[in-house]
């Protein structure tokens, strides 16, 4: 994306392995239960480029587009996906994270870092709703909404583009640079054809963007901003919206 170097990738990946292992149970300051393993999902065509995460400790993920261009039926997004920030079509490498061999993912751009363990976040996944574990991890969690009724299953915590957000003129997009989610391997499939259908309309507003659904129009929305927004809005319904401060 011409925004990157190899410098920056090496810094911004020991600063974000050091900030999880700084929260992780393998600092017993931190407080936390839970350990963590890194990954890196690569792009076949980054695969030399990555090499250097290796050093650092993360296992390297290499994969391809999981859809290709010519696969998407709807005409404006197959000509169009190229040009989306940021990364256009590349950006859906971002789905493999779902199916990575671990119970709880966190998927995260590279230029973040932890200050807090997210145990409470982890616990809700993964404890019964009515276990005392589980009781008590929701009373933890903070929602964007205090009204939202939290899910009987959590499947995933997210948090949304507000600062992209017109008043009215159309719904929040997904902060793809963030997820806490299950481990679920149906999703992939399930996503790779709404893309592959590419049922996007151009233009900003309501009822333009994937399928009407007022996703469209704003950075990012022809990828994973707009794409994963109408995926937990109108496919799933197991997403806890954090508050995204």
């Amino acid at each position: 994306d011409h925004q990157s170097s190899e410098a920056g990738l090496i810094d911004a990946s020991l600063i974000l392995r050091h900030s999880i292992h700084q929260i992780s149970s393998r600092n017993p300051s931190s407080g936390s239960n839970y350990d963590y393993k890194m990954y890196a999902i690569v792009h076949k065509n980054a695969e030399k480029c990555s090499e250097v995460l290796k050093t650092v400790g993360f296992e390297v993920v290499l994969v391809d587009n999981p859809v290709q261009t010519e696969e998407i039926r709807g005409d404006f997004l197959r000509t169009t996906i190229h040009k989306e920030y940021c990364c256009g079509i590349d950006e859906f490498i971002k789905l493999y994270a779902y199916s990575l061999p671990e119970e709880i993912i966190v998927h995260l751009d590279i230029d973040v870092a932890f200050y807090k363990p997210m145990d409470h976040l982890y616990d809700a996944i993964l404890f019964d709703k009515d276990s005392p574990q589980g009781i008590a991890a929701r009373q933890k969690i903070e929602k964007e909404r205090k009204e939202d009724v939290l899910p009987e299953k959590i499947g995933a915590f997210i948090t949304r583009d507000w600062g992209q957000v017109a008043p009215s003129k159309f719904p929040p997009g997904y902060q793809a640079g963030f997820l806490v989610a299950r481990r679920d391997e149906t999703i992939l499939p399930e996503v790779i054809e709404i893309i592959k259908e590419g049922n996007y309309t151009e233009g900003l507003g309501n009822d333009v963007g994937w399928y009407n659904s007022g996703h469209g129009g704003y950075v990012g929305a022809k990828a994973m901003q707009g794409l994963m927004a109408y995926y937990y809005d109108h496919v799933r319904d197991d997403a806890v919206e954090l508050n995204m401060c």
